[in-house]
């Protein structure tokens, strides 16, 4: 493993990587400087807002109505938007001038172990999936060969290095508890994408079985070629969260890091009833997702802040699940106790059959 990179592949040649690092050097000076800005302005002008109005801002329409004069808001979204295209388009510039070695190279990696990899060249993609590119990601998780590729190094940028050996998806894990009978045979990753919480869950457990599932193959390849690489024996396969090929109660943990914000609401409760049904008695289930408290719970600001990524970076149902009563979906999903632990933007969501 690269001890900068991690398992990422790198560009393709050192001008595709540093101009990569000035993306990513752009988007940390948005979220570090501008970003706060933002805040200290928007809340100075509620201040004014509230005097005009006799009340402070109540609702979205509110907060745009304090937001949208501010020139520093609007060039917060504009240096986000242009930031994600100019990252994915270097990315696919940079993998494109080798593409048929990274292919060959997820083929060799098809038929090599530890572990295994399943998908089918013949799957159809539900409307809702097809409906969007994920992250304004071009040929979003499904339609570009070399998606796993071009979706890891976005998430390096996006997260500005500090994911770079998975470090995220590890500390989660580790963080997340086990069955209150300590057994933990088998494990499910549900939307995978690149695996980077698979392994994760095979190094904390290293004699369970542990499975991951993604809806794209070339995320469920890409997954697997990384965790050959790491000598990792995790099983990975094409397929739908909401429709498991599973046996009822096959798994100790059933496990989901920021899946739910990205599909519709009646595939989430689909996906709910899923995870119940391959779950044993007593096993649990845990979400890592957008938090709750913070974007329902929050200030208009925050709303506004959630309208955008909803409506400009590709995560159409972000604003829907935000709202929406998920301890309540979980437990009309057929689960027992549900709790909820917040941790900065994400909340851990731990469930027990």
């Amino acid at each position: 493993m690269d001890p900068v990179l991690g398992t990422m592949t790198p560009a393709s040649a050192i001008d595709d990587a540093s101009y990569l690092d000035f993306v990513e050097g752009v988007r940390a000076f948005n979220l570090g400087q501008v970003q706060p800005v933002v805040a200290q302005r928007y809340h100075q002008a509620a201040a004014a807002f509230a005097a005009a109005h006799g009340r402070p801002p109540a609702s979205l329409a509110d907060a745009h109505a304090v937001l949208d004069p501010l020139p520093v808001y609007r060039a917060r979204n504009r240096l986000w938007r242009s930031g994600q295209e100019m990252m994915w388009r270097g990315i696919v510039d940079t993998y494109r001038k080798r593409e048929a070695e990274l292919l060959a190279e997820l083929d060799a990696a098809d038929r090599r172990g530890p572990g295994s990899v399943q998908w089918s060249p013949t799957f159809r993609y539900p409307d809702y999936f097809e409906a969007y590119d994920a992250h304004i990601q071009p040929g979003s998780y499904h339609r570009d060969p070399l998606a796993g590729y071009i979706y890891h190094y976005g998430t390096k940028i996006f997260s500005t290095g500090s994911n770079n050996h998975d470090d995220n998806q590890r500390s989660q894990v580790q963080r997340s508890p086990a069955p209150a009978d300590g057994v933990v045979r088998r494990i499910l990753d549900l939307g995978c994408s690149i695996g980077q919480s698979a392994t994760a869950w095979q190094e904390r457990f290293p004699n369970a079985e542990v499975w991951a599932i993604d809806i794209a193959a070339p995320m469920v390849r890409y997954a697997h070629k990384r965790a050959t690489e790491l000598g990792l024996p995790v099983h990975f396969r094409q397929m739908l969260a909401e429709q498991l090929d599973f046996p009822d109660g096959t798994f100790d943990i059933v496990h989901a890091y920021i899946l739910f914000h990205e599909i519709p609401v009646p595939i989430i409760r689909q996906t709910l009833r899923e995870a119940a049904r391959v779950l044993r008695p007593g096993g649990i289930f845990v979400v890592w997702d957008f938090g709750r408290r913070y974007y329902k719970d929050g200030s208009p600001y925050q709303e506004a802040m959630l309208e955008f990524v909803t409506f400009d970076n590709g995560e159409p149902f972000a604003q829907d699940f935000c709202h929406l009563d998920f301890p309540a979906e979980i437990r009309a999903a057929g689960f027992g106790t549900v709790e909820e632990t917040d941790i900065g933007i994400l909340t851990m969501t731990v469930a027990t059959r």
